[in-house]
């Protein structure tokens, strides 16, 4: 059985190692208008492996404050999301879930704790950023109940993530 819990200092090497691959055989154009964001999704010829770089984790500029872990005798996921009081909402920071363990309700589990803990300080919403890459995610996220708020075109233009473009989701709480 998987435990979801706080996260402790011991579990910082098991949430480093922990393999972010997804594949994906498509991918979300954005199409902007004025006053409208629509994902619109594309096709790719060939599927596209993806991965987030553990190292952001825990670098010294990560802005998270609360972490929780799946553990079943060994780390298979891992959320970690911070307080914005002033607009009241729970920003979540980080989502994984090893491959070996997707679709068996940890995802849904370890974002219900980040949920849970939003109410507990009195947060209206949860709010998070993901890439257009990123398409089953926003699918795992939309079946959650979370759904398109905006986008940022130009936010990874100088990382890892170049050519790859922000959305942002939301669920009110």
């Amino acid at each position: 059985m998987v435990e979801i819990r706080a996260l402790r200092d011991e579990d910082r090497a098991a949430v480093a190692a922990l393999d972010t691959r997804y594949e994906t055989r498509s991918i979300f154009e954005l199409a902007l208008c004025p006053r409208s964001i629509t994902l619109v999704e594309r096709t790719l010829p060939q599927p596209r492996v993806h991965a987030y770089p553990m190292g952001d984790v825990f670098a010294h500029w990560a802005r998270w404050d609360t972490a929780f872990v799946a553990d079943d005798g060994g780390i298979v996921g891992f959320a970690a999301c911070e307080l914005e009081p002033w607009h009241a909402r729970m920003v979540l920071w980080h989502l994984y879930v090893a491959p070996s363990h997707r679709r068996a309700g940890i995802g849904r589990a370890l974002l219900s704790r980040v949920e849970d803990e939003g109410r507990r300080h009195g947060a209206a919403r949860v709010w998070l950023e993901t890439t257009n890459v990123n398409v089953p995610g926003v699918a795992a996220y939309e079946r959650m109940g979370y759904a398109l708020v905006g986008a940022d075109v130009t936010l990874y233009e100088r990382t890892y993530a170049a050519g790859e473009q922000a959305i942002y989701l939301a669920k009110a709480l």
